[in-house]
C-alpha cells in the first residue's frame, strides 16, 4: 500500500528567493500588488501544469480483470495506464495500441485483461509522455480464496478524515461503498453537477489515496443519487444513471454498455458472491400505498435479482452477500426510517423466495444508510411468511458514517448498535467495518469488526459466522 502523503506531486522548479528583497529598497504598495498578481500568475501556471490528471481509481477487479478510470484536462488527448506486477513484473501499457482518447469530460476508461489471479499491480497514468498519477490494485485468486473486505457508507463532501487512511491500512483486497459517496442532494438533471462532486471527492487526499491504493465496488442510496429520500420520481435520474456510467469502474450492468436503468451488479471473490442491488432507480415513493404496486426495486431487478440468486445454488457458493444499502430491519409499523417497512409486501416476498431456494442459511446482509454500526445474527431479520416465533433468518451487518453526524435506524439488532451519540454536544463520527474471510476449501469462516475513526476495534461490534456444508451460523 501507499503512505498517508495525499495525491502524488511533481516538482517544477524552486520558487526560492521569488519574493527576496535583498539589496533593494522597500516596494511601494502598488508594486507590491503588481508582484502578487505576477506571483498568482505564475503559481497559476505551475498548478496548471500539474493538473493534467485530475484523479484516478480502479474496480470491477477479478481474478483475471479490472477497470482503471481516470480524469484529465479537457483537450488532453495522449492518455494510457502502464501497469506492472509489483514483484518483478514486465511493464506493459494499455491498450496494447498505445493511446486511449479520453471523452468530452476527459474521463478516460482502461478495461484490463489478461491479468495474472492473486497478483499485486502496480500502475499509473501516462499523459503526452509525461508519468503523472500512481495507482495499485490486487487480482483476486481462483477459487478457494482467504480475503478481507472493508465497507462502509455516508461521508460529507469531499471529507478528508483520517478514518479513510485507517480503511488504507487495514489492507482490505477492496472497498465495498455503501453509498452516499457524497451529499450533494441534486436534484436538476445535470450530469456537470455529479461530475463536480465526484471530482471534490476523489481529488480530497486521504480519499484520493484509498481510491488509488484500494479497488472500490460502489452502490449508490439516496443523497449521492438525487435528493434526500430520493426515488425513481427524481429529476436528476437521468444524470445520476449517465455519470454512474461514465465516472465509476463498475461491475458489468443490464441493459446496453453506458445506457443501463439502473446500477445493480454482481461479482465473486473466491468462494463467496457479492450482490449489490440499486435500491433508488426503481424505488417507488415512499408515500405511496403498500400493496402489489409498491416497489423497493422494481420488477425488473426484481426478477434480475432471484435469477442470480438461483444461479448461485446453481454455481454452488459457500456465501452469499446481499448489499442492501437501507435498514432490511425495521420496527414494525415505523414507516419514516427509510428502509423496508414501507416496502413490506416486496420485503415478504424476497424472504419467501430466500427461503425457497434454500439460501437463507447462506446469506449475510450488509448495509449503510443509518449512521452507525449494528449486527444481528439473524434473530430479527426473517420476514418470510411462514416464520416461526425464535425461527432466526440471516445475519445483517450495518457500517456508517463514514464521516457524518451518527443516527440510528431499523432494529432490534441482537448485537446493538454504535452510533455515537454525545448528550454533550453534537459531532461528527467515523465508522468503518472489515469482513475478513479464512476459507480453507471445504470450512469457511466469516469474522465482522466494526471500527472507529481512529482504527480502534469497536466493543461488541464483531461477528463469527462458520459455514459449512450450505449452513452459516453466526455467533
Amino acid at each position: 500500500m501507499f503512505p498517508d502523503t495525499g495525491p502524488s506531486t511533481r516538482a517544477y522548479g524552486s520558487t526560492r528567493g521569488f519574493f527576496s528583497c535583498r539589496g533593494r529598497r522597500r516596494r511601494s504598495g502598488s508594486s507590491w500588488i503588481v508582484g502578487m498578481l505576477l506571483a498568482a500568475g505564475f503559481f497559476g501556471m505551475v498548478s496548471a501544469a500539474r493538473a493534467k490528471v485530475h484523479w484516478v481509481w480502479s474496480g470491477a477487479v477479478t481474478s483475471e480483470t479490472a477497470v482503471v478510470k481516470a480524469r484529465v484536462d479537457k483537450g488532453v488527448r495522449q492518455v494510457r495506464l502502464v501497469i506492472q506486477a509489483r514483484k518483478g513484473g514486465a511493464e506493459s501499457h494499455s491498450p496494447t495500441s498505445g493511446f486511449t482518447i479520453p471523452d468530452a469530460a476527459g474521463i478516460v476508461t482502461f478495461s484490463l485483461e489478461s491479468l495474472q489471479p492473486g497478483t499485486q499491480y502496480q500502475y499509473w497514468i501516462e499523459v503526452e509522455g509525461t508519468r503523472e498519477m500512481t495507482g495499485g490494485f490486487g487480482t483476486f485468486s481462483a477459487g478457494a480464496f482467504s480475503f478481507k473486505v472493508a465497507f462502509g457508507s455516508c461521508a460529507s463532501t469531499g471529507s478528508n478524515h483520517r478514518v479513510f487512511s485507517r480503511i488504507r491500512q487495514a489492507n482490505p483486497d477492496l472497498f465495498i461503498h455503501l453509498g452516499d459517496f457524497h451529499y450533494e442532494n441534486i436534484a436538476k438533471n445535470d450530469p456537470e453537477r455529479f461530475r463536480d462532486a465526484f471530482d471534490k471527492v476523489l481529488s480530497s487526499p486521504r480519499q484520493a489515496e484509498l481510491y488509488r491504493s484500494v479497488p472500490v465496488a460502489y452502490i449508490w442510496d439516496d443523497h449521492d443519487y438525487g435528493p434526500n429520500n430520493s426515488d425513481r420520481t427524481s429529476p436528476s435520474r437521468p444524470a445520476a444513471l449517465a455519470t454512474y456510467q461514465q465516472v465509476v469502474p463498475h461491475y458489468p450492468l443490464t441493459g446496453e454498455p453506458g445506457r443501463a436503468e439502473s446500477i445493480q451488479q454482481a461479482f465473486s471473490i473466491g468462494r463467496v458472491l457479492f450482490i449489490m442491488t440499486d435500491g433508488r432507480s426503481f424505488r417507488s415513493p415512499e408515500t405511496d400505498p403498500d400493496g402489489p404496486g409498491k416497489t423497493m426495486l422494481g420488477a425488473d431487478q426484481v426478477v434480475w435479482f432471484k435469477t442470480r440468486l438461483a444461479t448461485a445454488v446453481e454455481e454452488d457458493y459457500a456465501l452469499i452477500a446481499w448489499v442492501n444499502s437501507v435498514p432490511w430491519i425495521t420496527w414494525e409499523n415505523k414507516k419514516a426510517e427509510d428502509g423496508w417497512e414501507s416496502y413490506s409486501r416486496e420485503r415478504t416476498e424476497l424472504a419467501d423466495y430466500f427461503k425457497q431456494l434454500g439460501i437463507t442459511s447462506r446469506m449475510v446482509v450488509l448495509s449503510g444508510d443509518a449512521h452507525m454500526v449494528a449486527m444481528d445474527d439473524g434473530s430479527y431479520s426473517n420476514y418470510a411468511s411462514d416464520r416461526k416465533a425464535g425461527e432466526k433468518a440471516f445475519p445483517v451487518v450495518h457500517s456508517a458514517p463514514l464521516d457524518r453526524y451518527p443516527s440510528t435506524k431499523g432494529g432490534p439488532y441482537s448485537k446493538g448498535t454504535v452510533a455515537g451519540w454525545n448528550l454533550l454536544w453534537l459531532k461528527k463520527e467515523q465508522r468503518f467495518t472489515t469482513m475478513e474471510i479464512q476459507d480453507d476449501g471445504n470450512a469457511l469462516t466469516v469474522f465482522f469488526q466494526g471500527f472507529d475513526g481512529s482504527g480502534r476495534p469497536l466493543e461488541r461490534m464483531q461477528m463469527v459466522m462458520h459455514c459449512s456444508e450450505h449452513v452459516c451460523e453466526a455467533e
